[in-house]
């Protein structure tokens, strides 16, 4: 039987290891997409994309209920049950997928007018045709990854999507090339998450044979009630999220304009590339998170979170520290310094990013102990004023004022709720030792941080060639901060204990089938 800690680094290694390879082809393909296709496509991309982000409200957080419920019945192997569970899984996603694409449709006679392209890229409502075409099919056949997942077995589905992405991004690129054709591109994308969802499905139904049983009893009353209190409480915590997320690129394009997004969205490729290697992390050790719950004392518990929340601060922090410092001398290297932001909107980027990810830990928990309801409407009133906030500001001060929008509303709403929650309702404890070590923790970034950049404005004025020039601020930022890092905690209990944790991670991972 696996442990938990093994199924978990499994997962990890997988996901950064796709990921990485993925974010290696996406800088590839983005090189591509800009010098075969105008600037105003590079914005119509971004903008379309994080308009197909709002329809994915319509799962309504379905699936996080669902898979919460999913952990005990797979800890006890509860054939009936989980069969019970797949079944109600696949008529929601069936229905979802349809209503995604009527809601997608009701969006089209809009499309113009939130574009604001100017006319300068055709067909603009058959392009965000074919973004619903896509979103929606992606809900058919994707409800049984979610078995896959809640039992530990991340990894599988990780091959199969950055397989085929990476074909996809591939197949993109040699077309774009000779074709340079947007339409065909997007074909492409249809095709593969048809395929990627499909071939996750024939692979499910190989590992759990019973999902093709004909005879499955219905959910009893009281799952059904459970699941649609999670469900409604998760919902709003998805729109919030989608609206945070997606809403930035909506307001720069709709007041600042199409090739305002399209600087953005290049940012946005990096940061999100992080984002999803953070997530992929710890949504990894969801599962064994859930089941450590189930089976240890809370104090036990308190100590995991602690520990994970200050693996994710350095890990935070630091990658805070390396985009910093070379956010924009990457941007002039791959697209040009014409696609650049100046050095404020570059530190608006990178504090949303950390506030983003230093959130993670208390999610991860919060996701993996089922606490939704608790504080289910903060979401909403984060996401009311992030639009109100940012359409004032982005009036003043450009993206810039659209971005600080986003880290004003979550700073006055789930920066100290969300925890606050989670202590109170998850680990049984007192908050005010996290905020005390938040805190304190960004203190210590802040300063470890500016120290890096100035060393590295230093070696930067010595050396005239760019990519040296690049290669040399990389290894001055990975040296300096952790160094700073382990001079400042090096006696800390939870250092020591992460520390011990890697060798831990370096030994399994040797013993590990990859």
């Amino acid at each position: 039987m696996r442990s938990r800690t093994s199924s978990s680094i499994q997962n990890i290694i997988y996901s950064i290891i796709g990921q990485f390879i993925s974010l290696l082809v996406s800088f590839v393909l983005r090189i591509i997409f800009v010098r075969t296709l105008s600037a105003d496509y590079l914005g119509v991309d971004g903008l379309f994309t994080s308009l197909v982000s709002v329809l994915s409200l319509a799962e309504l957080g379905i699936g996080s209920a669902i898979n919460f419920s999913l952990y005990k019945p797979l800890a006890e192997k509860n054939i009936e049950r989980i069969k019970s569970l797949m079944k109600l899984y696949k008529k929601a996603y069936i229905f979802i997928g349809f209503f995604v694409f009527f809601i997608g449709m009701l969006f089209l006679p809009f499309i113009n007018s939130i574009s604001n392209t100017n006319g300068n890229v055709p067909n603009l409502k058959f392009l965000f045709f074919l973004f619903v075409v896509n979103s929606s099919i992606s809900y058919f056949y994707s409800y049984k990854k979610s078995l896959i997942i809640a039992d530990q077995y991340r990894y599988l589905t990780v091959i199969y999507n950055y397989t085929a992405f990476v074909a996809m991004t591939i197949l993109q690129g040699i077309f774009l090339i000779f074709l340079k054709n947007y339409v065909v591109y997007l074909l492409i994308m249809i095709l593969f998450t048809f395929l990627q969802n499909f071939f996750i499905s024939k692979k499910a139904d190989k590992m759990y044979p019973y999902l093709k049983d004909k005879n499955i009893a219905s959910v009893d009353s009281d799952t059904k009630k459970l699941i649609t209190k999670n469900a409604f409480a998760m919902s709003l915590h998805k729109i919030g999220g989608v609206v945070v997320n997606s809403s930035d690129s909506i307001v720069i394009s709709f007041f600042s304009g199409i090739k305002q997004v399209g600087k953005y969205s290049n940012y946005l490729l990096i940061t999100n590339a992080l984002n999803l290697v953070f997530g992929q992390m710890f949504t990894a050790v969801i599962a064994s998170i859930g089941n450590l719950g189930a089976e240890k004392n809370k104090e036990y518990v308190n100590e995991v979170f602690d520990m994970i929340f200050f693996i994710g601060y350095w890990l935070v922090s630091f990658s805070s520290a390396c985009l910093y410092v070379l956010l924009n001398p990457f941007i002039n290297l791959w697209v040009g310094k014409s696609y650049a932001f100046g050095s404020f909107t570059v530190i608006i980027i990178v504090l949303n990013f950390y506030i983003y990810q230093i959130r993670r830990p208390v999610l991860t928990f919060r996701d993996a102990m089922g606490i939704y309801w608790f504080d289910r409407y903060v979401p909403i009133i984060e996401s009311v004023l992030n639009i109100g906030i940012s359409v004032v500001l982005v009036q003043r001060l450009g993206v810039s004022g659209a971005l600080l929008g986003t880290i004003i509303s979550s700073l006055l709403t789930n920066v100290w709720i969300e925890p606050l929650m989670l202590y109170r309702h998850g680990l049984m404890s007192n908050t005010l030792n996290y905020y005390r070590k938040i805190i304190f923790y960004t203190f210590i970034a802040i300063l470890n941080i500016t120290v890096t950049k100035l060393i590295g404005i230093f070696i930067v004025e010595q050396i005239q060639n760019e990519i040296l020039s690049f290669i040399c601020l990389l290894i001055t930022t990975c040296v300096v901060y952790n160094l700073v890092f382990v001079l400042v905690f090096y006696n800390n209990l939870n250092f020591k204990k992460a520390f011990s944790l890697f060798k831990r991670i370096i030994n399994l991972s040797h013993r590990i089938k990859l």
